[in-house]
């Protein structure tokens, strides 16, 4: 096992930014049970929407987990502002809001 240690810039809930040492850009940090439930969100919502075009729930479910990238994006955000430190990608990239 390697053990590598990280600065913690901020924590909200189960979320938290971190900077390695050896990376320029911090990390957002997402509990993989977390991680997993989103991904079959999207998952579900996708199969749904193959079979059934419109489907209101599975639309629901799409802008639900939307909503919670959303979040952790603009908690990414604000932590690298605080900071001073540039976004390691270009607000078009994210414009969709």
């Amino acid at each position: 096992m390697e053990r590598d240690e990280v600065e913690v810039l901020s924590r909200k809930g189960d979320r938290a930014v971190t900077q390695r040492p050896d990376r320029r850009y911090p990390s957002l940090q997402v509990p993989g049970d977390t991680f997993a439930e989103l991904r079959g969100l999207f998952l579900r919502a996708a199969r749904t929407l193959r079979e059934r075009p419109g489907d209101p729930d599975a639309l629901d479910d799409l802008d639900y987990g939307v909503r919670e990238m959303t979040e952790m994006l603009e908690f990414y955000e604000r932590v690298l502002a605080e900071r001073g430190i540039d976004r390691p990608y270009f607000p078009s990239v994210v414009q969709e809001r």
